[in-house]
């Protein structure tokens, strides 16, 4: 690895230390200039630093006294993912960690940084085998906020959490499909027989990159598929209307799917940065049925829009499904947050159901897992005024560690008064 991607994956795990951002916005601080190896490899440690970094920070603590600047943590931190990949690589692992703090940081630093790592390349793997006893062991060991694990184990128990953690710790695969004719590339493995979802062999972007860029391609997990086809199945025909869409992934996959009889979809989503590149994928791609509106969907009118045969609500959520390719996600939710999230959820399920003809379809969905937001956002609309008129009529629930792709809660409802 080349000392610059080193060094910049060190300042972007201290900038992320400071404050928590999404991992998006840290690439884009790496030099434009720099070749695809040196992005890969800075990446490699960037995303492998803040996916373990609990487990790293408590195998330096126990050889600290307190916390030193952000940038030697950092530099410790980096350093130790490295130790916790590679252990038959310690020895020049901490020569070259130590000659990088002692040039960035100074010498009592450069002492500091050698003494620390050298202890800490042995009690990582002591820790990797620790046993684990409570919600507490659980949240060091697999790098998740407490609270968070805490309420796993309440929903699913300790042997379906622990498999969770496992999965969101585990390397995420790529997935994309064909938006358009497809064609065979040896690069990409047909994921699942009766789906339009493919695997891309691990190291292989760079083959499928060209077909990105020429709106072939869309990469894609094969959750994001579960709402919109069971949102089309419950449909003969007629308009759609796709709410919270950019970027406008979901979209793409009805248009490519949909029969003839579905003439229009409509894709709602707030005015910003998510929503023009909706609109540039909708160009890219050449979309021809799906038209983009820049609107708030809680201020939204049926009188300005009209109504709809089938109404696609993928809502704002906690990310919980989706943790193992968005490892910063998790220390951006708080309960304070999760709670705010439940009430948007029902306010846009409740809006999203004044679209619906009667006898037309409703789907709600999440990229979660929680109960709250999936089974409680939807019971509890069918509870209200505005729910009456619904009936639920089919389910389905993706649980990554059980079906191999992201999580997801998807829920189908019939307008029948």
């Amino acid at each position: 690895m080349s000392d610059d991607s080193w060094s910049v994956a060190v300042q972007l795990v201290a900038n992320f230390t400071r404050q928590p951002a999404r991992m998006s916005h840290l690439l884009e601080q790496m030099p434009a200039d720099w070749d695809p190896g040196k992005r890969r490899a800075c990446q490699s440690l960037l995303f492998g630093t803040i996916r373990h970094i609990r487990l790293l920070e408590k195998a330096l603590d126990e050889f600290l006294r307190r916390r030193p600047k952000p940038l030697l943590w950092a530099s410790l931190l980096v350093a130790s993912r490295e130790l916790m990949e590679a252990p038959e690589r310690s020895a020049k692992i901490v020569h070259h960690a130590v000659e990088r703090i002692g040039k960035r940081c100074g010498k009592v630093e450069k002492g500091l940084g050698n003494a620390v790592l050298r202890k800490v390349s042995g009690r990582l793997p002591e820790l990797l085998e620790s046993n684990l006893a409570d919600a507490k062991d659980l949240a060091w060991r697999y790098s998740h906020p407490k609270w968070l694990v805490k309420r796993w184990l309440e929903q699913f128990g300790w042997e379906e959490t622990l498999a969770f953690l496992e999965w969101n710790q585990s390397e995420a695969g790529v997935f994309a499909r064909w938006q358009g004719e497809p064609e065979d590339l040896a690069v990409l493995e047909p994921w699942r027989e009766g789906t339009p979802f493919f695997k891309l062999q691990s190291g292989s972007w760079q083959k499928i990159a060209s077909y990105i860029e020429k709106g072939r391609l869309y990469v894609q997990n094969p959750a994001a598929g579960l709402a919109p086809q069971l949102l089309l199945d419950s449909l003969s025909g007629g308009r759609v209307l796709d709410l919270c869409a950019a970027p406008g992934g979901k979209g793409l996959y009805m248009e490519s799917v949909a029969g003839e009889g579905i003439r229009e979809i409509v894709s709602v989503d707030l005015e910003g940065p998510r929503f023009e590149r909706m609109r540039g994928n909708f160009e890219r791609y050449g979309a021809k049925r799906l038209r983009a509106l820049a609107a708030d969907v809680l201020s939204l009118s049926p009188e300005s829009l009209g109504s709809f045969e089938g109404v696609l609500l993928d809502a704002p959520c906690s990310n919980s499904g989706v943790l193992q390719h968005k490892v910063d996600a998790r220390w951006r939710q708080s309960p304070e947050g999760l709670r705010e999230l439940l009430d948007l959820q029902a306010r846009l399920l409740e809006a999203a159901s004044r679209f619906v003809k009667e006898g037309g379809t409703l789907v709600y969905s999440t990229c979660s897992v929680d109960r709250e937001e999936n089974e409680g956002i939807v019971s509890g609309f069918l509870d209200t005024e505005k729910g009456k008129p619904f009936a639920l009529v089919e389910s389905k629930l993706s649980l990554p560690w059980q079906d191999g792709r992201d999580g997801a809660g998807v829920f189908l409802l019939r307008r029948v008064g």
